[in-house]
């Protein structure tokens, strides 16, 4: 896990004067008008981080430097890049044939300047001097990109254009979102599995082990009724509440059996660890529900996410109209970056004003702990941001 510190860019879109910023850990937003540099800015901090520089070429800029905080190494490393002139030179002219009245043509050929690369220092550990630091850049093609490699190749395979029709994009962004809430969804059920593993593991214990006068536990028994819900809830996700048997029932026994209050301690602390590692995924679907229009519900499975009519026939998630396909990317995307840095060129494409104005607090409800980095035009992105997070190109 990673952020960006600070950086410095000499040439950006032509400037003589270098653009320099110290960023927030949470959120900073980048304003001004086109061709100001926002976009080349937002690839070349995307570059640093992952270590990239072939699409920097067409990007005007002389110098950047990059400040980099690794979490896993509790360190800050700065990269740095000089991007060499790529001169032109012009060839002898060379006359052409008879047929031409004996026009010349002059023939431009370019140069390639040497390999461009990062610096990176501390140099140790050396792991950090070729690392793609864990961050997501979503420039304004969002919509038509995917993080699968094979996803054009395979498509082209089955005999579509070079350039694609608006189908083949929707089919594109469809595949697209489903690979990437599956990735975040398979996290998810990775910690709820752990809490399930441990929160037996603890019930065993309560089971087997012999009673002890000074169990701690029992004086962090839960009340009767509260002990009965929990289980149940606990019974009901592995499809088994019918053996709890009748709330009366449960309550007697449970008030006068130290090893079933116990057992409902770890039943309780398995819940609040699945409640938290669902809390995102709960937060999501409030703010779908919440944002979408009324004449359609989407929902989110273990395993793909689910658009409905109302009347109950099943949509395609290309069926969603431009400014929910990128409200659900932006949202999905920020879930999966944990604790990382998420950069978005132009966040507002095709989305209402209503939602421009919800977007940062509803970024900041499905992952507190990202720190986002967002290019725009729109002054309704910004209207509920301090202005110490806002920055001016």
């Amino acid at each position: 896990m990673s952020h960006i510190v600070s950086f410095k860019i000499d040439g950006l879109a032509g400037r003589e004067v270098p653009v320099e910023a110290k960023l927030n850990r949470d959120v900073n937003i980048f304003f001004g008008v086109n061709g100001s540099g926002k976009t080349s800015l937002l690839k070349i901090l995307h570059a640093a981080m992952a270590d990239e520089t072939e699409f920097l070429r067409s990007v005007p800029f002389t110098r950047a430097e990059v400040r980099i905080y690794s979490v896993n190494w509790d360190k800050t490393f700065t990269r740095t890049l000089e991007k060499p002139p790529r001169p032109r030179k012009r060839s002898k002219d060379l006359p052409a044939s008879d047929a031409h009245n004996a026009e010349i043509v002059r023939v431009l050929s370019t140069q390639e300047s040497d390999e461009m690369a990062w610096k990176c220092s501390p140099g140790s550990p050396r792991e950090a001097e070729h690392t793609r630091w864990q961050h997501k850049y979503l420039p304004t093609s969002r919509l038509h990109i995917s993080d699968d490699p094979l996803a054009f190749a395979t498509d082209l395979s089955r005999g579509f254009q070079t350039q694609l029709t608006e189908e083949q994009l929707d089919t594109v962004f469809a595949r697209s979102v489903e690979q990437l809430w599956n990735r975040y969804s398979s996290q998810v059920l990775g910690d709820v599995r752990l809490a399930q593993e441990q929160g037996l593991a603890s019930i065993l214990r309560a089971v087997l082990s012999p009673p002890s006068e000074h169990d701690v536990r029992s004086a962090q028994r839960l009340d009767a009724e509260t002990a009965y819900r929990r289980v149940r809830s606990f019974l009901k996700r592995q499809g088994s509440a019918a053996i709890l048997g009748k709330k009366a029932e449960f309550e007697a026994r449970y008030s006068g059996d130290q090893t079933l209050q116990d057992v409902v301690r770890d039943i309780d602390a398995v819940e609040d660890k699945i409640n938290d590692a669902m809390a995102a995924r709960t937060a999501l679907q409030d703010l779908i529900s919440r944002m979408f229009t009324d004449n359609k519900e989407v929902s989110f499975t273990d395993d793909s996410i689910a658009v409905k009519s109302y009347s109950g026939e099943s949509l395609d998630l290309a069926s969603l109209s431009s400014g929910e396909k990128h409200l659900l990317r932006i949202f999905v995307e920020t879930l999966l970056v944990q604790q990382s840095t998420l950069l978005v060129d132009e966040p507002e494409i095709s989305m209402h004003v209503d939602w421009q104005e919800r977007l940062i607090e509803a970024l900041r409800t499905l992952n507190p702990h990202a720190q986002l980095v967002l290019a725009t035009h729109s002054p309704e992105v910004m209207a509920h941001v301090s202005d110490d997070k806002i920055f001016t190109l």
